[in-house]
């Protein structure tokens, strides 16, 4: 299949994943209105396609399978045929002697031409097969051509030998791809958290903004009537400090709120990386609820037997370990001696023209070699301290794999901890804020009719404002808490229904 490049597949990915979005969600490219000061308006889910679309850093992994796939090829080249050719002419001039002790000039001018086939085979096999050719001219003797077609054969024996060592590097430039892809995966993964958790935190700065903003007006309303009751000789004048002093933290926490605002949504902006050359000023109108989706009635065991298999970065450590594997082939082959057979067969034809000399290599001349070498370092120290070496990496990695398994372990279990806890806090800041809310409005009855003080009114205020506070966080953190479980899980990618290229 012809690859091509994460960046078309990303694109295709989101388009396939935006067709089979719900009817609700709204097109990634309708939102990407050309107006820098219109607003974006945004599910999680649309957010998440914008982001899989626009961000940067995800462009920039992108490329990493692509570029270690290269490898796979660079490592595939070393068994392709090569086609070699070589050609030469030399002329000299020279003195020779004869019988009688007499000098006589000699000519010799000769031209030669060699065409070669040469090809390694993955079991560890060298065949050569040439074509050469040789045309020798003097003065001495007649004019003459030369003609050989050969074949040579190189087999190792022992060290060398055999298609597992032999692919070796393809199979471990293969594991990288594999490496490669659980790392995109992880890196989308992570970036889609990412998102959703911006999309909350600002959701969640927006609605404490409202409160403090409400808490702010209440603040002011009991500094009117404090003042209108001291004007009237109900309360003392010392109590409108305290209703000042109110007033005063009230618009501290409002300035802070809209600075949490601010940030949050500068953080939210850059991971979705609009289109709009403004859009760190692009406005955002968030459309989902932290309505807690209904979560599949799953026991620990099942989210932890799935994060065995989900989690990229466990997958990681396990084709660390398989890498080992293939490494191990090589270093132990390589503690065995070198020995490699060797046969050379040729057929030569000799005739006064180019022609004739290919017609003759059908006649009896020939020549064969064939025999063994033999090679071993005494000691074979290098070969051994290689092997060793990653008998202990593979050790360490497998030991490394089982440590982290239990720590995926212990990331499922107390993400189904704190799922555990952030359900039963929705109804438990619900009932307290309502209960605070009748003990303001008790609070404040009394002091209208003179039973209690400016103070415990602001109290009860106080009181009140943390509870409703409390009550947006619970809402917010459920939904922090079934995201983190899907992410220590590993399984937010199908949560979202979204499904990465592989390297197939």
């Amino acid at each position: 299949m012809t690859q091509m490049n994460f960046q078309t597949m990303f694109s295709i990915l989101c388009m396939a994943v935006l067709f089979a979005a719900p009817p609700s969600a709204l097109s990634t490219d309708e939102q990407e209105i050309d107006s820098a000061t219109a607003a974006l308006s945004l599910t999680v889910y649309d957010s998440i396609l914008m982001a899989l679309k626009n961000n940067r850093s995800l462009a920039v992994q992108q490329y990493d399978p692509d570029i270690a796939r290269t490898f796979i090829v660079e490592e595939q080249s070393q068994f392709d045929s090569s086609l070699d050719a070589a050609f030469s002419f030399s002329d000299s001039t020279g003195q020779r002697t004869s019988g009688v002790g007499e000098f006589r000039p000699v000519k010799n001018r000769s031209f030669s031409g060699d065409v070669g086939l040469s090809k390694q085979f993955p079991v560890g096999l060298d065949l050569d097969v040439g074509l050469n050719t040789v045309e020798r001219e003097s003065n001495v003797y007649t004019r003459m051509f030369s003609s050989r077609l050969g074949a040579s054969l190189m087999l190792p024996v022992l060290e060398g030998f055999g298609k597992d060592v032999n692919l070796a590097g393809v199979r471990l430039a293969e594991k990288d791809v594999d490496l490669s892809l659980y790392e995109l995966r992880g890196f989308v993964l992570a970036l889609i958290a990412q998102v959703e958790e911006n999309y909350w935190d600002l959701l969640t700065a927006r609605k404490e903004l409202n409160i403090h903003n409400t808490s702010l007006e209440l603040a002011n309303k009991q500094l009117t009537e404090t003042k209108d009751r001291i004007e009237v000789g109900e309360l003392a004048e010392i109590d409108l400090a305290a209703a000042e002093g109110e007033v005063a933290l009230r618009e501290k926490s409002v300035i802070d709120a809209r600075s949490a605002i601010q940030k949050s949504t500068l953080r939210f902006l850059q991971a979705l990386n609009p289109s709009s050359m403004e859009f760190w000023m692009m406005p955002v109108d968030l459309l989902d609820e932290p309505i807690a989706d209904e979560l599949e009635n799953r026991s620990l065991a099942e989210v932890i037997t799935t994060a065995m298999t989900a989690r990229p970065d466990l997958n990681q450590a396990r084709i660390d370990i398989e890498k080992q594997d293939i490494q191990l082939v090589q270093t132990r082959n390589g503690l065995l001696p070198k020995l490699d057979f060797f046969i050379t067969l040729g057929k030569t034809g000799y005739a006064s023209t180019f022609g004739d000399s290919f017609s003759n290599i059908g006649k009896d001349d020939y020549d064969i070699s064939a025999g063994f070498t033999f090679s071993m370092p005494l000691g074979n120290r290098l070969a051994k301290t290689r092997h060793r070496r990653i008998t202990v990496n593979k050790e360490r990695a497998e030991t490394a794999l089982q440590n982290f398994q239990q720590l995926v372990e212990l990331d499922v279990r107390i993400a189904f901890a704190e799922l555990s806890r952030a359900k039963q806090q929705i109804s438990a800041t619900k009932r307290a804020t309502q209960l605070q809310q009748a003990k303001y409005q008790a609070e404040l009855e009394k002091f209208r009719v003179g039973k209690s003080t400016n103070l415990l009114v602001l109290t009860t205020q106080r009181d009140l404002i943390a509870s409703q506070l409390d009550e947006v966080n619970a809402q917010i953190n459920l939904r922090k808490a079934i995201l983190g479980l899907h992410v220590a899980e590993g399984a937010l990618l199908d949560h979202y229904k979204i499904v990465l290229p592989t390297k197939e």
